[in-house]
């Protein structure tokens, strides 16, 4: 197992990886094809396999918790989508990479620091076709064509260079422009037809762009389109070459995020009002439909005994209708956003038939980031020196090689979004959100994202000093909880395993003085090795 963190972090600018040969390839079946669909903004509490309490209907997650493995401890390293976009890609915490509360914007060089890798780069250099869908969330930069973006030429600093040979991204998502899908980089709808609108997106970046065709309820039924194209694509140039190479998709859903255009249907299946709640639920219910359509696509082709699934969200949910009696954090504290386990516990599940066991269920604390180890270990990868530095491979928890009793994580650590301090939790009230409310709830309460130059993280880091970031942060051993403040000083305890709401707080403790300043000390620690 590698260390969580290390005490200086080494750059690569060359990988001396060779391709999988014909050889290799024939031994394929040991290395699964491997689908990871990253859902926005759903929490734990949102399916029904984890919150019985829950109203939303969620029979494609329920069944790969029947058939996989459900992970109730699951973290996201941050609880904001950015930069936990980051993590996901390369096994990194989001400081090791440009900016530690993430890389928001439109046509800026990328989260990615040079050298840096990620899981595509890795798997694709083994043989792997790799494809991305969805929001990327992390940046990315076009070629210059008189001050704007040059949309007919291949992006300077986009999925090509992260490693994905296939891409179809919505490069912020559908919640602010540019309103675009990029298909290997060049805009779907052609160059030549997208429209820019006047003066500057809000944020101040010259990102209004869009695809004068844009709707928001077709997002789905699109990257399912391109889902497909790339599978079918993967299957005759296996057939033409006689081999028979892996895939790795990253797939990332538009929903439950703001704006929420649920369609009426998604090849066949109804969406539109179906949680008989609003259309955030209903966006949520679309994520279920998603991986549905994703399976019965596997499916199809004979592909899907030899995949294995993971699903799981960039961060927690959005509790907004626990008034209607569906509580997207489950009973937690706080929401995406906040350092309360409500803000980044999320649902995690995988699915492998004949490897993974069949309805387990494993309380121990891992990081979503841990999928790129687990990932590169299936795929018979080494990790180079300095790269996916802080996640941890989860394959013998997979496999059954190791139970609760054998944490495969020592420590885990988790950071707010820029500016929640630690006792900061959204303040959700009863009732319906109407008006100036749910104005506020799609923005300021549920963790505006900040303008494409990061110049709100930057106002936000500038008036709390660099120790911190910005941020709250927590720190796992075990079910032990510390919260290190804005300030960058440790304010609060928690006992998970029997406070998992976290109102008793021990920090003042005399029994857990040792306790908090050995937490301490790791967490500086890891912060220190940046």
């Amino acid at each position: 197992m590698k260390p969580h963190f290390r005490a200086a972090f080494l750059l690569l600018t060359v990988l001396p990886i060779a391709a999988f040969g014909a050889t290799e390839a024939s031994k394929r079946s040991t290395h699964p094809n491997i689908l990871v669909v990253l859902t926005d903004d759903v929490g734990w509490g949102d399916f029904q396999c984890y919150n019985p309490q829950g109203k939303i209907p969620s029979p494609n997650v329920d069944r790969l918790a029947r058939e996989g493995m459900r992970f109730t401890h699951a973290h996201t390293p941050a609880a904001l989508c950015a930069p936990t976009r980051y993590a996901m890609l390369t096994g990194n915490f989001p400081w090791r990479g440009r900016d530690p509360g993430g890389t928001w914007g439109f046509n800026v060089p990328s989260q990615l620091k040079p050298g840096q890798l990620t899981v595509a780069n890795l798997l694709q250099a083994a043989g792997y076709r790799t494809a991305m869908f969805g929001k990327s969330g992390i940046g990315g930069q076009h070629a210059d064509k008189d001050g704007a973006p040059d949309f007919t030429q291949p992006m300077v600093d986009g999925p090509r260079r992260w490693g994905f040979e296939y891409s179809f991204i919505i490069p912020r998502g559908h919640q602010t422009m540019p309103h675009l899908f990029l298909e290997n980089e060049k805009p779907s709808c052609g160059a030549a037809r997208v429209v820019r609108g006047q003066g500057k997106a809000k944020g101040g970046d010259a990102a209004n762009y869009a695809d004068p065709d844009w709707d928001n309820s077709k997002i789905g039924e699109r990257l399912l389109g391109a889902a497909e194209k790339f599978l079918d694509d993967v299957r005759a140039q296996n057939s033409a070459s006689g081999k028979n190479a892996p895939f790795f998709m990253h797939f990332c859903t538009d929903g439950a995020h703001s704006p929420y255009a649920p369609a009426e249907t998604i090849r066949g299946t109804a969406l539109k009002e179906q949680t008989k709640m609003n259309s955030h639920t209903d966006m949520v219910l679309e994520t279920d439909v998603l991986l549905g359509k994703l399976m019965e696509m596997l499916e199809r082709r004979g592909l899907l005994a030899d995949t294995l699934i993971c699903f799981t969200s960039d961060n927690g949910g959005i509790p907004a209708e626990q008034y209607l009696g569906h509580d997207a954090v489950g009973g937690l504290r706080g929401m995406k956003s906040y350092v309360g386990e409500g803000g980044h516990r999320v649902p995690f599940l995988v699915r492998w038939p004949g490897r993974v066991p069949a309805g387990t269920v494993r309380n121990q604390v891992i990081g979503a980031h841990d999928i790129v180890a687990t990932s590169l270990e299936l795929a018979g990868v080494a990790v180079p020196a300095g790269q996916c530095v802080d996640a941890v491979s989860l394959v013998p928890v997979l496999t059954g090689k190791q139970d609760d009793t054998q944490p495969v994580r020592r420590h885990l650590l988790v950071q707010s979004s820029p500016g929640r301090d630690a006792f900061a939790d959204g303040g959700i009230k009863g009732g319906p959100l109407t008006g100036k409310e749910q104005k506020r709830s799609t923005s300021e309460l549920f963790g505006a994202e900040p303008d494409a130059g990061g110049k709100t993280v930057k106002r936000q880091l500038k008036k709390s000093g660099r120790g911190s970031d910005g941020m709250a942060h927590a720190l796992y051993i075990g079910d032990w909880k510390l919260v290190t403040d804005i300030a960058d000083e440790p304010v609060a305890l928690y006992d998970l395993k029997n406070d998992p709401a976290e109102r008793d707080n021990r920090i003042t403790e005399p029994a857990q003085a040792i306790r908090t300043q050995e937490m301490t000390a790791t967490y500086r620690a890891i912060r220190g090795s940046k």
